[in-house]
């Protein structure tokens, strides 16, 4: 590499490993990278992704170093080749090629400098690119294609094995490419099918498990919705099932990526006796039948039944508040808010209490008028509740929750050296576990409120509570009185402890 006229003193050396490459790879990337930097005496700041997509969309250290390109920061940036910037389509690299034109930020490799303003160095780059994305696409057509083709066979292909099994070896038992049952956790999984048969639901099966001590194949707490998807799937029935779904159904998907779809049962490819079974078809589908029982829902439960459905949440554990009917001997309906139906991962229940909801909405409407009195009589202008006020409260939240967490992880560092019995450590850990959900919760609410606030004026609002009391005094329909509620509010948040009732309302 020749340095020729170029007056390079800072840059981002980026490092960037696949999938099918080893961590020994990028450390040698990066030593590279290093020495090239020591050498040129060039200052240096290290941006390394592992695993990434080709998307840069995907790619968050990319597009953290792609802004800062945009912004001048660095002379240039360093990579062990230029496919390590990008093996995206060509709407990817024209970006790429893009912001580093506009603001001249060269890219080194340790054979060449490359000045994309210069037009042979802009058509190799171009021509390196065309390349790269050639190759990647071959790679990943053949690993599809291998995944395919594995599973077709009976080999297992899709990542983390189903718990109880493992991937090719348990003591002296293996399978080739298959799963294989760890006969330490066979227990549990027979337990969990036990109780499933025996009428338990996922959410509590996740509790009993929890409260003693067992963990998923990754190491995590059990979920309802993990047991579920344990005691409901063909794998333990000693089947390989493939071409269930097409597209890509992950929340990070490309831009141009297809969106998933089940595919019929008729098109599934279904592989039997891959590996030993661990439940019957007989428990199989009776459990799969009382989980779809479960789960049907009236028609009538899936509308608008409610004029506060969605809006009340829980000032505990957030959950949001549920309703049902209930009727006096004189026929005359009431709506009744349930107590609050959130159980943690141990089965505890939250304490948050229900009300009819007559009294909700008489709190509700009392605290909507005092509002737009407050508006009305100017003891509430727009700078009372501006961006700046928010956003230090914001800042406050989080900095309080980053205290919350360093606590809790010093928590479970004092419960491996031994410092607090089990029991001990899971009634602190479940306290500060609360205290961080209704944290993040607290900032869920501010900012929504911080982007509400943006949007509307006083004057926008008083309009819209003025509309809102008029319609109301109109409306007898439910649906039509939780539309109406939603055009002012964006949630309430309810407390009811014994005797002791708190609503508080976050505006639009």
């Amino acid at each position: 590499m020749e340095r020729q006229n170029y007056d390079i003193r800072f840059v981002a050396n980026y490092l960037r490993k696949s999938r099918a490459e080893s961590m020994d790879d990028l450390e040698k990337h990066r030593l590279i990278l290093t020495e090239l930097c020591q050498k040129h005496n060039f200052r240096y700041i290290e941006y390394m992704e592992v695993g990434t997509s080709d998307s840069i969309d995907m790619r968050p250290k990319m597009s953290k170093l792609l802004k800062e390109v945009a912004e001048g920061v660095y002379d240039a940036v360093c990579v062990v080749d230029y496919d390590r910037l990008s093996r995206g389509d060509m709407g990817d690299q024209d970006r790429i090629i893009k912001v580093f034109k506009k603001s001249e930020t060269l890219i080194i490799t340790p054979d060449k400098i490359y000045d994309l303003n210069d037009d042979i160095d802009d058509e190799m780059v171009e021509f390196k690119g065309f390349m790269a994305r050639r190759e990647y696409k071959m790679i990943t057509k053949r690993l599809r294609q291998g995944k395919k083709i594995g599973a077709r066979q009976g080999q297992w292909t899709n990542g983390t094995p189903p718990f109880p099994y493992v991937y090719q070896k348990y003591m002296d038992k293996s399978n080739e490419k298959g799963l294989v049952v760890d006969d330490d956790k066979l227990p549990i999984y027979r337990e969990m099918i036990t109780q499933a048969l025996n009428g338990q639901t996922p959410k509590r099966i996740a509790a009993m498990l929890n409260n003693k001590g067992h963990l998923t194949n990754r190491g995590n707490m059990w979920s309802g919705i993990t047991v579920q998807r344990i005691i409901s799937d063909e794998t333990h029935l000693g089947k390989i099932i493939s071409n269930k779904t097409q597209g890509d159904g992950h929340k990070n998907k490309r831009p141009n990526a297809k969106d998933v779809a089940i595919l019929p049962r008729s098109e599934w490819v279904i592989v039997e006796n891959c590996h030993e079974p661990v439940k019957t078809q007989e428990e199989h589908d009776i459990i799969v039948q009382m989980i779809k029982d479960r789960t049907l829902v009236p028609n009538k439960s899936k509308k608008q039944t409610h004029a506060f459905t969605g809006l009340i949440k829980c000032a505990i554990c957030g959950s949001t508040q549920t309703f049902h009917r209930r009727y006096e001997k004189s026929g005359v309906e009431n709506i009744h808010m349930k107590p609050c139906w959130y159980v943690d991962k141990h089965g505890k229940k939250c304490t948050n209490s229900g009300i009819n909801m007559r009294i909700v909405e008489e709190m509700v409407l009392e605290q909507i008028t005092a509002y737009r009195e407050s508006i009305l009589s100017g003891t509430m202008t727009d700078d009372d509740t501006t961006e700046n006020l928010l956003q230090e409260q914001i800042d406050d939240k989080e900095a309080f929750l980053y205290k919350l967490k360093k606590a809790l992880g010093r928590l479970n560092d004092s419960y491996e050296m031994g410092d607090y019995e089990r029991d001990e450590w899971l009634e602190r850990k479940k306290k500060r576990e609360a205290e961080i959900y209704r944290t993040k919760n607290e900032i869920y609410e501010l900012k929504k409120r911080s982007e509400n606030k943006e949007q509307i004026t006083n004057a926008e609002r008083i309009k819209n509570l003025n509309a809102f009391f008029d319609d109301l005094l109109n409306s007898t329909n439910s649906t039509e009185r939780n539309s109406l509620y939603r055009t002012i509010i964006e949630s309430i948040i309810w407390l009811r402890q014994g005797d002791t009732i708190d609503v508080k309302i976050n505006f639009k």
